[in-house]
């Protein structure tokens, strides 16, 4: 499916401004442009230039003895060895040395509880390892694959055998380290490639170290997919976004989707060259990521990604889909690899294989100073926006963890922090909604004063005119005694919590496969789609209930009608499908509002005028009035 998060921010932002048009009075219409991406036919040509300048090397007399080598037959025995440790369980092949299975147990992090890690689709009856290698891998495209340049010799580095040091399965525990060493002598080539497992961290020290006649074999990439991620994804959306490049280039962030690289729609493949030195770069979904780290910063990192259809079983893909029970039946799957580019020479290159969660992200920001590996989170596509929605949805992921810590439920945190942050604005909301009074108090008259101005202009009067000068001071007196525009403070600061809390939700670890009452899962939407009318409904009642600036034209009377009833079935179908921890939040926010709103109703009640009453005789303190004279 060709959907991405860039997409979905996009989506999400449009929602959130005109949701707050609507409690202001006035639209906005926002549609942020998709950020730049590389030139790929510059990068590329960058990229070939610095990679075919050892070729005539690699054409020389090494060539024949490699391809002697490539078609000398493999006697060395095949061999997989699986390493278990508390984190983590990985299954590495002899032949490449590569890791074919890769399956993350629990996210854990300094000072937090340890949280089980289960696939996409599971159940309390029915518990899914999380794998995020893919293993419909008909190329054998896994994490650790060698390219050179030259086919004979990549053939001869990912194809052969490699001797094995460990002689059976390996199990780590507390914080103890175990080194598995891969060994290919083959004509003058020799190869071996250290791993070093730490029971308790998602890194994994790699060493590899390759030479040909004596000479290290340069110009190498390490390749890191295809597609890394859980794989039990049956088809990805806007919030199990498909597995995307990420990196760290020239000192800021670089992140691709994988449909980024195919240049046209038609293509099955294509390939994307990021210049710029590199300190890390890998692939990864929503929430698992694997980045290689090189020792030194190096240059010539390369995305290359495949296409293909793909039948699943049937969904519906949106509230169209749903309304017409129109389900799909085939997706488009883009599976991107990351070509790291490497030195073969002994240095160990760090393999972070885990979670995108921010408190063990931050763990590892320690770990790795000066790598800034926290920036495998995708706060946003947008850099105007990132620099306040990162701060402030870590904020928000800070909270609800210390909510948490308290009430047990992260449904229930939500709930609790979207009580406390509704009642901080009460008082301003109270102020909003006296001033609103003030204003559907003043209505009338300003309607007497609109319709003196419109006489006026009918007899040709000037705006110069000391009586149009006199109406138009009357009026701005009005106006100012009755100012509703200050009260839109309590929905400004919510707009970029609305983003941030958007953020939080699909990111945290925390709230993924979290169950509320009907919900199984609130990083995902509703299956039900209960919550999202019972939104709706709540939002047009807050409509109802909230004062406005009152309508002087008919026109305006019109309009406000119309938003009424409009604004609730496009939020339905803008908001179709978001994840069930925001809609909670903003659903349980609205109930607070009516709380809240009946209360302030109350409070600013007004007395009713005093009813005429006939008397015999006048009360002393009765205010004397000169009598009118008629003009007749």
């Amino acid at each position: 499916m060709d959907n991405s998060k860039q997409q979905n921010q996009s989506r999400f932002l449009i929602a959130a401004v005109l949701s707050m048009a609507v409690l202001f009075g006035w639209q906005f219409f926002f549609a942020p442009k998709p950020p730049p991406t590389n030139n790929a036919n510059t990068a590329q040509v960058a990229n070939t230039a610095t990679n075919t300048a050892p070729a005539p090397q690699v054409q020389t007399t090494p060539q024949p003895q490699t391809e002697t080598a490539a078609t000398t037959p493999d006697d060395t025995p095949n061999r997989q060895i699986t390493v278990k440790s508390p984190l983590y369980q990985v299954k590495l092949d002899s032949k490449g040395a590569l890791a074919t299975s890769w399956i993350l147990v629990k996210n854990a992090s300094n000072g937090r509880r340890d949280v089980a890690l289960w696939a996409d689709g599971s159940t309390d009856q029915n518990k899914i390892p999380l794998e995020v290698i893919l293993q419909d891998n008909p190329n054998r495209e896994y994490p650790f694959r060698l390219v050179t340049g030259d086919p004979n010799l990549d053939a001869l580095l990912n194809n052969r055998n490699y001797q094995v040091s460990a002689e059976s399965d390996v199990n780590i525990e507390g914080n103890a380290a175990k080194q598995i060493d891969f060994t290919l002598k083959s004509g003058d080539v020799e190869v071996v490639k250290s791993f070093v497992f730490h029971a308790d961290s998602y890194l994994t020290d790699l060493q590899i170290k390759a030479t040909r006649a004596g000479q290290p074999i340069a110009n190498a990439k390490l390749l890191i997919g295809t597609a890394i991620g859980d794989q039990n994804i049956k088809h990805h959306n806007y919030y199990l976004v498909e597995p995307e490049g990420i990196g760290y280039v020239n000192n800021t962030t670089d992140r691709h989707v994988a449909s980024a690289v195919f240049k046209e729609s038609k293509d099955t493949e294509g390939s994307l060259s990021v210049p710029g030195e590199l300190d890390w770069a890998g692939v990864g979904d929503t929430y698992f990521a694997m980045a290689a780290i090189p020792a030194q910063k190096t240059s010539g990192l390369e995305y290359r990604g495949t296409k293909l259809e793909k039948d699943v079983e049937p969904f519906y893909d949106g509230i169209i889909s749903w309304v017409t029970r129109s389900q799909k039946t085939k997706i488009t799957q883009h599976r991107l690899t990351a070509y790291v580019p490497v030195n073969l020479d002994g240095s160990t290159t760090q393999i972070y294989t885990g979670t995108k969660d921010y408190f063990t992200l931050s763990d590892y920001e320690k770990k790795l100073p000066g790598k800034n590996i926290g920036e495998l989170i995708n706060y946003s596509w947008y850099s105007w926006l990132r620099w306040i929605q990162k701060p402030v949805a870590q904020f928000l992921l800070i909270c609800l963890d210390a909510i948490f810590s308290v009430v047990g439920n992260f449904g229930l945190a939500i709930i609790t922090f979207t009580l406390i942050f509704y009642s901080f604005f009460f008082p301003i909301r109270w102020w909003q909604s006296k001033q609103f009074k003030k204003a559907q108090a003043n209505a009338p008259k300003m309607q007497e004063i609109q319709a003196k101005i419109k006489d006026l202009q009918k007899k040709g009067v000037p705006m110069d005119d000391p009586r149009m000068r006199q109406l138009q001071m009357e009026q701005l007196k009005l106006t100012k005694d009755a100012l509703p525009i200050a009260g839109c403070l309590p929905m400004l600061f919510q707009i970029p919590l609305f983003v941030a809390f958007y953020t939080a939700i699909t990111i945290g670890m925390d709230f993924r496969q979290t169950s509320f009452l009907w919900l199984p899962d609130l990083s995902l939407a509703d299956p039900f789609h209960i919550l999202e009318f019972l939104f709706a409904g709540s939002m047009a009642v807050s409509m109802v209930l909230t004062p406005t600036t009152p309508a002087i034209t008919d026109e305006q009377k019109a309009q406000q009608k119309m938003m009424m009833y409009f604004m609730p079935v496009m939020m339905l179908w803008v908001m179709w499908g978001y994840p069930a921890g925001l809609l909670l939040y903003w659903f349980f926010g609205n109930i607070v509002s009516f709380a809240q709103q009946t209360i302030i109703n109350r409070m600013n009640k007004t007395n009713p005028p005093p009813k005429e009453e006939i008397v015999d005789t006048v009360p002393k303190n009765a205010k004397k009035v000169k009598p009118k004279l008629s003009t007749s």
